[in-house]
């Protein structure tokens, strides 16, 4: 019978045997360890109590690692159990999370869709991973009809960086009807503020665009889970379809190689066709499928 155990020390050495095991295939997961080795005592004592092992006769067979509860909602944030005991797993392993609401991202393998099926967890977003060499972009000099900002019916094309302190709200309004049409749930102001605090926000790669002044546009590149990943990136529905996307994923490119970036990911939804022609003009090749799932 599978039981779920806390992190201690006396078991944290198995732990770190499973952990490896658990980096030997494809995942999403972000790396428990970095984060932990770089903490003092104290805080290392906080990480642990939100790392479940999962136990099997007493021997560790897998974990979930998930971030501090501040309400309902809960992220996984590294999930692993042994392939030869998948079979033995129920949803009332997780019973003591069955008033919160857990997800999880993680890669599309026979492996993950098992697990996190056994676990209670149903699929609700699957999504394409894409990935750009970016040393073999080349799509710079075909933009160069937009240089010095104006194309060839005079409109004047810019950039600007997002500014902390006054762009919240326009953000939060051009993000909204970016993805109207996706079924999310609408952004909000503290939603901004929030992203702003995160250790992988990148305030000089958050840039809007804008044709005669008005923005028509968002995107952003973070450093999440060791990679650099662009996100919520689009142009509002009144301008597309004129090419403004190219021109603006070319700019978040270009800056990508200013920084000396050797490669840029990019998560799509699967059924965004339009999306995924944009990025694969651009050099971006499909990786695989990552799917969010909830339970």
């Amino acid at each position: 019978m599978i039981s779920l155990k806390k992190l201690t020390s006396q078991n944290l050495d198995e732990f770190k045997k499973v952990y490896s095991q658990s980096k030997l295939s494809e995942n999403y997961d972000r790396d428990f360890f970095k984060l932990y080795d770089e903490q003092n005592f104290v805080v290392k004592f906080i990480f642990k109590r939100f790392l479940k092992l999962f136990a099997y006769n007493n021997d560790i067979i897998g974990f979930m690692w998930y971030e501090t509860p501040m309400d309902i909602n809960i992220r996984i944030w590294a999930l692993y159990i042994d392939n030869r005991y998948l079979s033995l797993l129920n949803e009332n392993l997780l019973k003591s999370f069955n008033n919160s609401l857990l997800s999880y991202e993680a890669v599309d393998s026979n492996r993950n869709i098992e697990t996190l099926q056994n676990l209670g967890f149903k699929m609700v977003r699957p999504t394409v991973f894409m990935k750009l060499q970016i040393s073999n972009y080349n799509k710079d000099s075909y933009l160069l009809k937009y240089e010095n900002g104006k194309d060839n019916t005079s409109k004047i094309i810019t950039f600007r960086t997002f500014k902390i302190g006054e762009d919240e709200e326009i953000r939060c309004k051009i993000q909204n009807d970016i993805f109207s049409d996706y079924s999310r749930i609408p952004l909000t102001i503290e939603d901004v503020y929030s992203d702003l605090n995160q250790d992988y926000y990148i305030n000089d790669l958050a840039i809007f665009m804008e044709v005669n002044n008005v923005i028509i546009g968002y995107g952003q590149i973070v450093f999440n889970r060791d990679i650099y990943t662009v996100v919520n990136f689009g142009i509002i529905a009144a301008y597309r379809g004129r090419g403004y996307g190219r021109l603006l994923l070319n700019k978040l490119i270009i800056l990508s190689t200013a920084k000396a970036m050797q490669h840029l990911y990019i998560r799509v939804d699967k059924n965004n066709t339009k999306a995924r022609e944009l990025y694969k003009w651009a050099g971006f090749e499909e990786k695989y499928m990552i799917s969010k799932w909830e339970r």
